[in-house]
């Protein structure tokens, strides 16, 4: 009698919707992680590239650096979002909140992709921690954004677009130099 509760019990639990891997409570797969980041990058692509069949070049690059990551196709990424949102869109546009945002969400990803392996899981406390700091860097960034539409009027974005890629090639450079000393 008892080997048959049990094999009832047993099936009525495996039927009873039990998760597969009971283990993994609490766990993303990476590759959700890096079909959204790429997915991310594609959309803000859309916002700057309008329009152009030049659309392709960031969009290959971006998700690739989200299933490849590497420093450089990463830095590549961020340089072709954001040249061709200051070339393509025009100043004083709406977007650039969304914008801002968008691309603060890929650089932190892309930071988290460059760390991990190609496969795993992540847990959604680090992904909490990592929306904070997001949340942090959009405290700061937002405000700055709203400023430059207040004044978009005044005249070319290239000096603000000029120190915003001079900033990203000294994070590409300090990035490698730690990790060739790793």
């Amino acid at each position: 009698m008892k080997p048959q509760r049990f094999a009832r019990s047993a099936r009525s639990t495996r039927f009873a919707g039990s998760p597969a891997v009971p283990d993994r409570r609490g766990l993303i797969p990476l590759w959700m992680v890096r079909s959204a980041t790429a997915l991310l990058a594609v959309l803000l692509g859309s916002i700057a590239w309008d329009g152009s069949v030049w659309i392709v070049l960031p969009l290959v690059v971006a998700v690739g650096a989200a299933v490849l990551p590497s420093v450089g196709v990463v830095t590549l990424s961020l340089l072709l979002l954001a040249v061709a949102y200051a070339v393509n869109v025009p100043a004083g546009s709406a977007w650039l909140l969304v914008f801002v945002a968008g691309l603060h969400a890929i650089f932190v990803l892309y930071l988290l992709l460059l760390q991990l392996p190609l496969r795993g899981w992540i847990s959604t406390a680090a992904l909490r921690s990592l929306a904070l700091a997001f949340l942090r860097i959009q405290a700061v960034a937002q405000p700055v954004a709203v400023l430059a539409l207040l004044v978009g009027d005044a005249g070319s974005s290239l000096p603000a677009v000029l120190v915003g890629v001079a900033a990203l090639l000294t994070w590409a450079v300090w990035l490698v130099r730690e990790r060739a000393e790793a």
